[in-house]
């Protein structure tokens, strides 16, 4: 489980230690040192080399030419930090940018997809996460391109302002994980929105400690399911998440028909919790939004050797995790989930840690036996994580991500809570949400189906510098993000891309409580369906548990 940190987040956790979070963060406008002087030197030998062509010869003028892209590369690829995608590629890199600036919306307007158009994001949300992650303020102007009927585009509902609110007092937020619980730890979550699971392997180091140090002091970030590698670094509060594999905290075993399976070793696991402070909450994961059913794939040219110290597996082999966890395994689904009762509460037990887990729902009978359980024997999760059928991936079969899963995230929150609130257990169990919440209104829908937490995954990726290339699957991350090629992950700058984690994350939370202000509350958890306004969409079957809040 060794992981050692990268020279460059620890000079920006020094001086966060030193300094404070401001001194850290990347200023609006900053240029390195050697920036200006290679641009401008670069452009004064290009303008130059006609006349030392036309007096020395053009051979010198060629070379005048050459040294003046030579030092531009040199500058594009090795000095300045505002791109990562011109830091891998070059002056060609800029290419992109360029036809973003000059020709996209001329291209888009005559040949392509427009604003509300795009897939799986459109381009209007992901615009909206771009500028948050850099600290300017998402305007436009003449109206919106919205169709308030799309609730793909849209998120399915319009927000009700009131004009005479009645509410006095700044918005607050703050949910516990776990209070009720005796001989548990309280977890203390203080931001509306959180980093969801990414785990290292699907995302490299450098993606990973900038996602840690920019939710330092902010948010807790999920390690997904590839153990405790990179992603508490910055000393940011951590839910660790125990995969079916038990990477990080698991040893494999041979079943009685010869087949390996992986089961947790508890001794590694509360070492791993003692050494690192930060972890507050442990979550079992039972099934992943888009691909529900199945269990993970790491190719074995993803898992190098640091990698695999972090998992406990084999280096250079591919690991597959299985579809369930072999300590709940059983031949009905009744024992299946007395079991997991047992197997969350032998955990708490282990680590006096609030315990969770993340799950997409898919038949709605097991929501019953589930929630039945936990009435009964009075165990179960503290938390449950809610992923959608349209959850994203780092890699998933088409056919699940496309068609499998009983519906969006918020679909299930609203089933949970209207379950709970009917057995009279809702207070026992914190709800969140995970899948296509980008913005606080997206989350605002997700509040008034009952959610406490909103997780995301792909709203900080897209920070990071996510182009939704939808390369993530293919080790060929063009933005150097979801990949371990060095050439690739050398364009990310660790400073410039917490900052953007850092501005998203706290933008969008300031964001959500002055939503929560406008509709007359405090607290966004107050936040009900009355509201909102939902419009036609696939949120239309909702309306039945949106009845009980």
């Amino acid at each position: 489980m060794s992981y050692n940190i990268s020279s460059s987040s620890q000079r920006i956790l020094k001086t966060i230690q030193d300094k404070g979070r401001k001194a850290a963060l990347t200023p609006p406008g900053y240029t390195p040192f050697l920036d200006n002087p290679l641009r401008y030197l670069s452009i004064l030998v290009a303008l130059g080399s006609p006349a030392i062509g036309y007096f020395l010869g053009w051979q010198w003028g060629l070379g005048a030419l050459g040294c003046a892209a030579l030092l531009y590369g040199i500058r594009e690829i090795f000095v300045q930090d505002d791109h990562a995608i011109v830091r891998i590629y070059g002056p060609l890199g800029r290419l992109r940018y360029l036809f973003e600036r000059e020709l996209r919306d001329k291209y888009l307007q005559y040949f392509n997809e427009t604003n509300t158009s795009g897939r799986p994001i459109p381009r209007i949300v992901r615009d909206y996460i771009y500028q948050k992650s850099k600290s300017i303020k998402p305007l436009s102007s003449f109206g919106t391109e919205l169709d308030p009927n799309d609730s793909d585009t849209s998120s399915g509902c319009r927000v009700l302002h009131r004009n005479f609110p009645g509410s006095i007092g700044e918005p607050g937020y703050e949910v516990v994980v776990g209070e009720n619980r005796k001989g548990v730890k309280p977890f203390y979550v203080r931001n509306v929105i959180n980093v969801s699971a990414m785990s290292y392997g699907s995302i490299n180091y450098k993606a990973a400690e900038s996602l840690s140090i920019g939710a330092r002091g902010l948010a807790y970030v999920n390690t997904g399911e590839g153990g405790y590698g990179p992603h508490g670094v910055g000393g940011n509060d951590v839910v660790f998440q125990i995969g079916t594999a038990k990477y990080g905290v698991g040893d494999e075993i041979r079943q009685n028909d010869g087949t390996s399976t992986r089961v947790l070793n508890y001794q590694v696991l509360q070492e791993l919790v003692r050494n690192h402070s930060n972890i507050g909450m442990l979550q079992l994961k039972i099934s992943q939004g888009a691909k529900p059913g199945l269990g993970g794939h790491l190719p074995g040219d993803k898992v190098t050797a640091e990698i695999a110290a972090v998992r406990r597996i084999p280096a250079h082999k591919t690991s597959i995790s299985p579809s369930q966890h072999a300590e709940i395994a059983a031949s009905s689904s009744r024992e299946t989930v007395a079991r997991l009762m047992d197997f969350i509460d032998s955990i708490r037990q282990a680590t006096e840690l609030p315990v969770g887990i993340k799950m997409c729902v898919g038949n709605p009978e097991e929501v019953d036996l589930l929630c039945e359980a936990m009435k009964k024997t009075g165990k179960g999760p503290d938390a449950i994580q809610l992923d959608g059928s349209d959850g994203g991936t780092g890699a998933g079969p088409n056919l699940f991500m496309n068609y499998v899963g009983y519906g969006s995230a918020i679909e299930g929150c609203a089933l949970f809570h209207r379950k709970l609130s009917k057995l009279k257990i809702r207070d026992r169990v914190v709800l969140s949400v995970s899948g296509r919440i980008f913005t606080p209104v997206h989350a605002a829908l997700a509040f008034a189906a009952g959610a406490e937490i909103i997780d995301s995954a792909r709203g900080p990726m897209l920070a990071l510098g996510c182009i939704q290339s939808l390369k993530c699957h293919t080790n060929h991350c063009p933005t150097g993000i979801a990949t371990n090629q060095p050439w690739r992950i050398r364009g990310l700058d660790i400073p410039e891309k917490s900052t953007r984690v850092y501005h998203f994350l706290s933008g969008f939370h300031h964001d959500m409580m002055d939503i929560t202000r406008i509709t007359g509350h405090l607290d966004p958890r107050d936040i009900r369906p009355s509201d909102l306004r939902l419009v036609r969409g696939y949120f239309d079957n909702i309306g039945d548990f949106f009845a009980d809040r």
